[in-house]
């Protein structure tokens, strides 16, 4: 998207546009807050709030200067993606969960053209702080493993550091490693190098230390895909590019992960030897977790028989998906009250069922379109844009394969990764949508655009203050209020439909059935106080 504003005033907005991505990749790596109820909220809605800020933030510092809209095609399809997803959030079951997944892809779609803004005068800005910040995300899941505890920290799934999860952590360490790489490249001195240097080295480790296969696996396609387009762009590469720094990168990842695997760690891994046995079952799907990503996976296309064009709506398989599980299936337990996960794990299976494959045709289109953008440049002359081009492409593709086993660019954090980085990297393209705004247009899409990151930023606020209420105490008095802030939370309304007399558990209980219409404990709950529930109503 181009923006028409005035030279002087340009270098201004888009320094200030620069610094809030900068402290926006900052916040969505440090962001968390405690909690006994919400053991895995309590990472990801601040993190998606500080997420939101950040897009609220840029459209007020961008909005005023709005004179034309000039898309690219890469711009076009994600446009097309986000409208998409509108439209699919519009028929979904629970609209809470609907606007929370419609409003992670708008702020994403905001940060990305607020980077592309920025891209040609303030981009190293932009991509040296996104890489400092994957640094300290990795610095600090690296000392957990090592011994640190903070209060905040998860003991769950170590060393998942600020992140409360391993796997996540592995995600955002192969998306950024990229542009760690960059940063070594592209440093103007000594000190700056060897702080790549070390940044490397540290982040390598601790995606090791993870044994995330998604983010092995991500890391490693990353990797071999900035390869293939360094061939590509070997006359360019060759023009730019000190060989040595380039050595020092690959060494430094390789003496990274050499270090992490041999030096003793507070980790309690049950196996003898851990990551030579998850280096064995990088792709096994024939027991464990790889087994039952398949039954999940399985499962979860059956959704598209009953939504084959918009899907279930954003964030609602987890509403959707016990009408579709079979015997036996490990992604659900009809025992528990919550008895699945909030996805399924894998980005792209949930974009098909929950959006439709329109919206997968679309997201894929944008990332391959600026592939090949991409490797167009590497072709070019520019060793700078050439350098650029290698980074973009490595990117996309960690972001491709890790999402291909896990939620990625379902959670805050990688999403505005992914997006801040895309738009920073991507090549200036001609436009294949422009337009002038006449007054009256320019003042209602405005308008919409600040009222809708508004609002999303309020709910997500409501969502954090319903956790910080509830950690204090979990008395009914306190989880009440903090309904008032969060009416949407289906785990509150299951705590009060299970606690005090019928007449005080069944309104919960009511509540409970219509966020989740298809999950089994609030019906039991209403049965039990002689209540009965039409299947699905």
């Amino acid at each position: 998207m181009s923006i028409g504003i005035e030279p002087v005033r340009a270098t201004l907005v888009e320094s200030v546009v620069a610094v809030v991505l900068v402290l926006g990749a900052f916040t969505t790596v440090l962001a968390c807050t405690r909690s006994e109820i919400f053991d895995l909220d309590r990472f990801l809605v601040p993190k998606a709030l500080a997420v939101h800020a950040a897009a609220l933030l840029c459209l007020a510092l961008l909005l005023p200067t709005w004179r034309r809209i000039e898309l690219g095609v890469v711009d076009l399809l994600l446009a097309l993606f986000l409208g998409w997803t509108a439209l699919a959030a519009l028929f979904a079951a629970n609209h809470w969960l609907a606007l929370y997944g419609l409003g992670l892809s708008f702020s994403s779609f905001v940060v990305y053209l607020s980077a592309r803004r920025v891209a040609a005068t303030r981009g190293r800005w932009v991509l040296g702080g996104l890489a400092a910040a994957a640094t300290l995300a990795a610095a600090l899941g690296a000392g957990q493993a090592y011994g640190l505890d903070l209060a905040w920290f998860s003991h769950t799934r170590p060393p998942g550091g600020t992140f409360g999860n391993r796997n996540f952590l592995a995600h955002l360490i192969a998306i950024a490693t990229p542009l760690l790489i960059m940063a070594r490249l592209r440093a103007r001195g000594r000190l700056g190098a060897r702080l790549a240097l070390a940044a490397i080295f540290v982040t390598a480790g601790a995606i090791v230390l993870t044994r995330s296969r998604a983010g092995w696996l991500g890391m490693g396609a990353a990797l071999g895909a900035m390869a293939v387009a360094a061939m590509v762009g070997r006359r360019a590469l060759r023009a730019g590019v000190v060989p040595g720094r380039l050595r020092g990168a690959l060494v430094a990842l390789a003496l990274g992960a050499v270090v992490a695997t041999l030096a003793p760690n507070r980790l309690a891994w049950r196996s003898e030897n851990p990551y030579a046995e998850t280096l064995s079952r990088l792709t096994d799907y024939r027991g464990g977790s790889g087994r039952g990503r398949l039954i999940q996976y399985g499962n979860s296309l059956k959704m598209l028989k009953r939504d084959p064009l918009l899907g279930a709506g954003p964030g609602n398989w987890f509403v959707q998906y016990p009408r579709v599980t079979t015997p036996h299936d490990p992604a659900f337990d009809a025992d528990d009250p919550i008895p699945t996960n909030p996805w399924p794990s894998s980005d792209w299976v949930t974009f098909l069922v929950e959006r439709g494959p329109v919206a997968v045709l679309l997201l894929l289109g944008a990332g391959a379109a600026g592939c090949l953008i991409a490797l167009r440049r590497l072709r070019g002359p520019d060793p700078e844009a050439a350098v650029g081009a290698t980074m973009l492409v490595g990117v996309l593709t960690a972001a491709l394969v890790t999402g291909m086993f896990d939620a990625v660019l379902l959670l805050a954090t990688p999403a505005f990764f992914v997006a801040a980085a895309t738009g920073a990297l991507l090549p200036a393209t001609g436009p294949v949508v422009a337009r002038r705004l006449a007054g009256r247009q320019r003042l209602g899409l405005a308008a919409a655009a600040a009222g809708f990151a508004l609002l999303v930023t309020l709910v997500t606020a409501g969502q954090l203050a319903a956790i910080v209420l509830t950690h204090e105490s979990a008395s009914r008095a306190s989880i009440e209020h903090a309904l008032r802030y969060d009416p949407g939370d289906y785990r509150l309304h299951l705590i009060l439909m299970r606690r005090g007399s019928c007449a005080r558990r069944i309104p919960h209980a009511r509540a409970a059935v219509k966020l989740m219409p298809y999950h089994p404990a609030p019906r039991k709950a209403l049965a039990e106080c002689g209540v009965r529930v039409g299947r699905g109503s």
